[in-house]
């Protein structure tokens, strides 16, 4: 199979096209906010907080809803609200509230398609991607004019593994409508083949086309300045302030600037911003970044505070109806806590989530059990875009060596380097740099 990159063509945006919002940046945002903790509401100063404007338009549509009872657009609309809850507050509750929503206006409307696409959102929340794939394609069957349908069947087709399709299923989205949305998803597809400028062009495209919702922006921006901090770290700081210019307390971009401190071993700093990233949305990801720099400082009884915390999150999530065994396999197998489990929870990633992230914690997990040869071989099929991802290079440059195969495992090392640098790519632990750089110059 070829590894070479999708030739996803990005048409000009004309003043008439620009004129088209986004109605919401799904899949990729709601996915970014699952693995974990119920928003916190414990002091009296936040309790009294003027009401979010979203926590506005719920009230309003409920008004409406009581008003207007069994009035199928007014339940999306509210479970679009809700979904917007997930990504405020990491609260997965919202997603029962949704189902109730949905399954009445399903039952009068059996094919709407904007209710099977909001019911494709709910299930791509709670990581059941195999059926909010089949949902965003009857969708699609249904109102095949719809631009924002296609960009949730590419994300399905992405999370399964299924990544031919999913350029195809972008380009046309693209073709349609060029918008940050559809920028953004192209961006992703040309980084997974290792085009690094294509997806920095396409992530300029998607800031540049704007929206009106300033969380999409900042988004965008982000995942530019995530692409930057491979090796240019002053021009990720750059980008991920300017995400807080337009949206203040946006924890991606707090969690960046974060790792840019991490990386320049301003350690105070970066505890600050991932502190302040957990406060403004109680996520895993961020708990555990505050345990590795503690960790990373010597302080293993901070580190495990902050590690009780991710695993709580986790709970939490698994509670609300979230599958979340890839990214608590990765937790566990990146700080070596309750392998065995990992094990299982990585085979399951496997199977259900069957993209290349998933094959690549099962071998690293192997690689931590010691059956290296097993780890070897699920290595390449994580490989089977190409040697592109860092985090992957990674892997599979520890298991080679494990295996007396220092020349490979060498060079799979300094490609995880050259194409990341300072090791910040979302799929790294703060801590695996330091391994990386040991490991290097040992061979």
């Amino acid at each position: 199979m070829s590894h070479s990159s999708p030739k996803l063509q990005l048409p000009p945006i004309t003043p008439k096209k620009l004129l088209y919002l986004l109605l919401a940046l799904s899949g990729l945002l709601i996915a970014a906010g699952l693995f974990t903790l119920t928003h916190r509401s414990t002091s009296g100063d936040r309790q009294n907080q003027p009401l979010s404007s979203t926590d506005k338009a719920i009230i309003t549509v409920k008004n409406r809803l009581s008003a207007n009872p069994g009035n199928t657009a007014l339940q999306v609309s509210l479970c679009q609200d809700y979904l917007q809850k997930v990504r405020e507050t990491a609260d997965t509750s919202y997603f029962a509230k949704c189902d109730k929503l949905l399954n009445q206006a399903i039952a009068k409307e059996p094919d709407n398609a904007n209710v099977i696409s909001t019911q494709a959102s709910v299930f791509y929340g709670r990581h059941n991607f195999s059926k909010g794939l089949e949902l965003s394609q009857k969708a699609v069957s249904l109102n095949p004019n719809q631009v924002a349908y296609y960009g949730l069947v590419g994300d399905g087709q992405i999370e399964l593994g299924q990544y031919e399709q999913a350029a195809a299923t972008f380009q046309t989205m693209v073709n349609k409508r060029p918008s940050l949305s559809s920028f953004n998803r192209v961006a992703y597809i040309r980084e997974l083949y290792g085009d690094v400028k294509g997806a920095e062009a396409a992530l300029k495209s998607a800031v540049s086309s704007g929206s009106s919702f300033t969380e999409n922006i900042a988004y965008s921006q982000v995942e530019l300045g995530k692409l930057y901090a491979r090796n240019d770290l002053t021009a990720a700081e750059q980008m991920y302030n300017q995400a807080l210019y337009i949206n203040k307390q946006f924890s991606p971009a707090l969690e960046g600037l974060g790792k840019v401190a991490f990386a320049r071993g301003n350690y105070n700093q970066a505890i600050n911003y991932f502190n302040r990233a957990f406060e403004a949305l109680p996520l895993a990801q961020y708990a555990t970044d505050l345990g590795d720099v503690y960790s990373t400082q010597g302080n293993p009884t901070k580190a495990d505070q902050q590690y009780f915390l991710a695993d709580l999150a986790f709970q939490k999530s698994s509670s609300g109806g979230v599958n979340n065994d890839f990214e608590k396999s990765v937790f566990l197998t990146d700080h070596n806590k309750d392998l065995s489990t990992a094990n299982r929870l990585s085979r399951e990633a496997v199977i259900v989530r069957p993209n290349i992230f998933s094959a690549d914690i099962l071998a690293w997990n192997l690689y931590k059990t010691g059956k290296y040869k097993e780890a070897e071989t699920v290595a390449q099929q994580a490989l089977r875009l190409g040697e592109n991802q860092p985090v992957i290079l990674f892997h599979a440059g520890m298991i080679a060596n494990k295996l007396g195969q220092h020349d490979r495992a060498k060079a799979y090392l300094q490609k995880a380097f050259s194409e990341d640098h300072y090791f910040l790519e979302s799929h790294f632990s703060l801590l695996d740099k330091k391994l990386a750089d040991v490991t290097l110059k040992g061979l």
